[in-house]
């Protein structure tokens, strides 16, 4: 996706729009909805911290964000909604407005233009967003003027020459953006694809007035797409944008509620994918399954904690990428980490073990043959097959 600095009067960043960026030039461009989901899923699965550090994220929002039909689960306190100027003020759009602002999202009017009902929303607003190039210096000014008494933070935008920058802080505006500062910037990271099957699993399980985790729960564990997803969810606060350890899928449903959980299966919906290769998700689940087995039945970790740190640990086979790089766009807690990548910790011992085992090098595992090892990957052989078939998997 693409990321571009806003920055203040004294030159310091704060905070990055983040644009949809097509991974081939040749892709049709999607609907303003679907872009809104990709750039929402790809910074919780590319992670938050990667993309923004602790600055705060301004994102674009058609007017499915604000009835509702597009959900935002990027975290309240460090998100701001941008308003695009194609959304018609209405009692649905405005009322909208008013639901985001009470979750704790700040709200910026993108491109903003007076219209009808324009008062409605500058009433909601924190920041206005005024497009120096469409409106020219003189409309730039007259239309900020009209903005100050409503108490908002004026933003110049597509400010493209040093001239322009200049202008617009002797001018009065607060925050800047455009080529002058920077272009935006690709950032890169491969999103992990979720499998067609899984999205309909997933709806069907939400239809219930009660979220079942335990089905739930089943669904995502043969997913590592959705499972990398919904850790980067639950491990930004959702009220304070604050990092909370999250050691396993269960924990992180219940940290995210179900109110959460439908608004990010909704996204997902939205934002579908083809399902990745058979070899390298059989090899991702198999191992997971196997740590998990070894964990309970050794008692060396969390089982629960130990398959997420194998399903992690085998991204990079579904990324085709090494190892170390899939370990530094990613944005999970340290515990997990240090486990699915860097094999510290016991948990971290015991992936490195089922790995070597799968690699068929055993003798470079940290711990010793063990004798439940066969067994345990036999068993989650047989776990894992008929879900990378193309068949619910079973239960045991």
């Amino acid at each position: 996706m693409g990321r571009q600095p806003i920055v203040d009067r004294t030159g310091a960043v704060m905070g990055y729009e983040l644009l949809y960026r097509a991974a081939r030039s040749d892709t049709p461009l999607p609907s303003g909805e679907q872009m809104t989901a990709d750039v929402v899923l790809g910074a919780l699965t590319i992670g938050v911290g990667q993309l923004v550090g602790d600055k705060v994220i301004f994102c674009n929002a058609e007017r499915g964000v604000l009835t509702g039909r597009t959900p935002v689960t990027l975290p309240p306190a460090r998100t701001v909604i941008e308003v695009l100027e194609t959304v018609t003020v209405d009692d649905e759009s405005v009322q909208g407005c008013r639901d985001l602002v009470a979750r704790g999202y700040q709200l910026a009017l993108d491109d903003f233009v007076w219209i009808d009902g324009a008062e409605r929303l500058l009433e909601l607003a924190t920041i206005v967003k005024i497009d120096v190039q469409a409106l020219g210096r003189e409309g730039s000014l007259a239309l900020a003027d009209r903005c100050r008494p409503y108490g908002v933070r004026l933003l110049a935008e597509k400010l493209e020459t040093l001239d322009d920058l200049d202008w617009a802080m002797r001018s009065g505006f607060e925050l800047f953006q455009g080529y002058a500062i920077e272009k935006p910037r690709v950032v890169r990271g491969q999103t992990i694809p979720t499998a067609a099957l899984a999205h309909v699993n997933l709806a069907t399980t939400l239809l219930t007035e009660d979220v079942d985790l335990d089905a739930l729960e089943a669904i995502l564990r043969r997913e590592p797409g959705l499972v990398l997803q919904v850790l980067q969810l639950a491990s930004v606060g959702a009220d304070h944008g604050l990092r909370r350890e999250v050691r396993g899928i269960r924990e992180a449903l219940v940290m995210l509620g179900t109110v959460r959980i439908r608004q990010w299966v909704a996204l997902t919906l939205l934002s579908g994918r083809p399902g990745a290769g058979a070899d390298g998700l059989a090899t991702a689940l198999v191992r997971a399954r196997t740590c998990e087995l070894l964990a309970a039945e050794r008692s060396v970790c969390e089982p629960d904690f130990a398959f997420t740190a194998g399903l992690l640990s085998a991204l990079d086979l579904l990324l085709g990428v090494p190892i170390e790089d899939v370990a530094g766009m990613l944005d999970v807690p340290a515990a997990v980490a240090d486990a699915a990548f860097r094999r510290a910790s016991a948990a971290g011992e015991l992936v490195a073990e089922v790995a070597a085992f799968q690699h068929g090098v055993l003798d470079a595992s940290p711990t010793a043959v063990a004798a439940d090892l066969d067994a345990a990957a036999a068993r989650a052989f047989a776990w894992a097959m008929p879900y990378v078939n193309g068949m619910p998997g079973p239960s045991a």
